[in-house]
């Protein structure tokens, strides 16, 4: 998503997409029905009465797309010149005079009355005969979802050319909206109220949007593989000056517009709300929303979008970023255009003399070429076999064989699917904190079996498991120590667990009872005390 997506919406809050990441979403204007408004689509399911209602829809995409939009144009001509209800005959003389042929006019017209475009009623005012009554006399009106059909078709057909601007006074717009709006709530003057918010959402709206547009417009330019150098010349200094500029204007402006909000903020949102839908008188006849509450979702996506919360960029952060990094991208596409305008070879070269090389070569030799010049290769499918190698005999026929299943996106796309996202990953911090009480629990009972050997004479009494396993690393690491042969043994002692020992020689040796039997010593005998104890 485009950072600068981040601005609130007329229909749905919208995330704030930063390499982001987490999602955090903005309020914005939701609808007269905040739960249930036509902007709460990604809360919920469209019923079938709303998806009916879609089907204006397709005046845009259907076969005769050309005459249900030509008739829809006509009834917007007419609307701005207030006329609410055109007859057919009238119709037919717009289309004929715009060269479209009008025949089958009638169905159409009908089709967009079924899809909800149109509605009909019976011109009988200017009836003076029983035969003019009888004959059908129609008046066409569009309907409010029938212009807004035709809206959302222009809106859609130029969206491509609008290049959009990073139009700086409205910062200041948006600065002295605040304190009037921040004066008008002192004032308790609740049709200011309602005005001074209607002014800083739409140009909130015109900022963000325009904004998109510019920086979509540049990343086309960036993206653009030949970039011309004499075109791109021509207004690099206009472009790059431009950007600057916005840039060190949105810095000046960003604290004082926040401060502004802030201010506001203080006057409590909820006293906001209210004297807002106080002055709104916008609301239909019939309208049983919430106002306050759609205000003051209103006002929470506008503040957002101008003071940072926590770790969550606010849209004025997403907009610093987006225009930062489309000086330093387009600073390197300058040196690109720059260096290449410089060389005697270009892409363009490159592909004329690959071409005079294939007009001069047989078709062998071409197909090599080709391979050496574009990385022709085996088809990717080949590689995908049967589960069971053995299913298919290598030698069976590709005409006779069971065909090979192929994914759809490398079938219809060229790659291969994707593995999906890759697994979590495993987090041991149990698994160590209880290895790690296991360990503790192992030392802490080896240290209560040492002190328990240390603590009388190992001769005479059975030596428990643990007080076992603790002598015997004592008597392998004495024994290590003592003389064997002309080799000269070590009478220091070695330790285990704060216990020591020392092997001595004895005539008598010693005997060690355990629970598992004895252990007889021949003319040597163990010596074992606490570390540290005076011999």
């Amino acid at each position: 998503m485009n950072p600068l997506d981040s601005v609130p919406s007329a229909g749905e809050a919208q995330p704030s997409a930063k390499a982001t990441t987490g999602a955090d979403h903005r309020q914005a204007e939701a609808s007269p029905m905040p739960d249930q408004g036509p902007g709460a689509l990604h809360l919920r399911v469209l019923d079938g009465e709303e998806r009916n209602k879609l089907r204006v829809l397709k005046a845009a995409t259907e076969t005769n797309a050309p005459i249900y939009l030509a008739i829809l144009a006509v009834f917007v001509a007419a609307r701005e010149r207030y006329e609410v209800e055109i007859r057919t005959e009238r119709i037919a003389a717009e289309l004929t005079g715009a060269g479209i042929d009008v025949e089958g006019l009638d169905p159409a017209l009908e089709q967009l009355r079924d899809w909800g475009n149109l509605t009909l009623t019976q011109d009988t005012v200017r009836v003076s005969r029983l035969e003019d009554f009888r004959r059908r006399r129609s008046l066409w009106q569009l309907t409010a979802a029938g212009q807004a059909s035709h809206e959302a078709v222009l809106a859609v057909l130029g969206a491509s050319d609008q290049g959009g601007s990073l139009q700086r006074t409205l910062f200041r717009d948006i600065r002295d909206n605040l304190a009037l709006l921040a004066d008008a709530i002192d004032r308790a003057d609740a049709e200011q109220v309602y005005l001074r918010l209607r002014d800083l959402d739409g140009s909130l709206r015109e900022l963000a949007a325009n904004a998109r547009d510019f920086h979509a417009a540049v990343a086309q330019l960036r993206r653009e593989h030949d970039v011309d150098p004499a075109r791109f010349l021509v207004y690099k200094d206009l472009l790059i000056d431009y950007l600057e500029q916005f840039l060190d204007h949105l810095m000046t402006q960003r604290g004082l517009v926040a401060r502004g909000v802030e201010a506001v903020n203080e006057r409590g949102i909820e006293r906001l709300g209210e004297l807002a839908a106080a002055g709104d008188d916008s609301a239909g006849l019939f309208d049983t929303g919430d106002r306050a509450a759609l205000w003051r979702n209103r006002w929470t996506g506008l503040s957002d979008w101008f003071v940072s919360v926590g770790d969550r960029p606010s849209g004025a952060d997403d907009l610093t970023a987006a225009t930062t990094t489309a000086i330093r991208e387009l600073l390197a596409l300058l040196r690109q255009v720059t260096e290449s305008a410089r060389r005697s070879i270009t892409r363009a070269s490159e592909l004329l003399v690959l071409a005079r090389w294939f007009r001069r070569i047989d078709d062998r030799a071409a197909a090599e070429l080709f391979d050496a010049a574009f990385g022709l290769g085996r088809p990717l499918h080949l590689s995908d076999g049967e589960t069971d190698d053995e299913s298919v005999a290598a030698s069976d026929s590709w005409w006779d064989a069971p065909p090979v299943n192929v994914p759809v996106t490398l079938r219809e796309h060229g790659r291969r699917p994707s593995p999906g996202r890759p697994a979590q990953a495993t987090d041991y911090a149990l698994t160590k904190a209880q290895l790690m009480a296991e360990h503790r629990a192992a030392q802490s009972a080896r240290a209560e079996a040492a002190a328990r050997l240390c603590a009388r004479p190992v001769e005479g009494r059975v030596l428990s498991d643990a007080e076992a396993t603790i002598l015997f690393e004592l008597l392998d690491r004495a024994a290590h120590l003592r003389s064997v042969g002309d080799e000269p043994g070590s009478d220091d002692p070695v330790r285990v667990e704060g216990a020591q020992a020392t092997f001595r020689c004895d005539p008598d040796g010693m005997v060690i009872q355990t629970r598992r039997g004895s252990l007889t010593i021949g003319e040597h005998r163990l010596h074992i005390e606490s570390v540290g104890a005076t011999p």
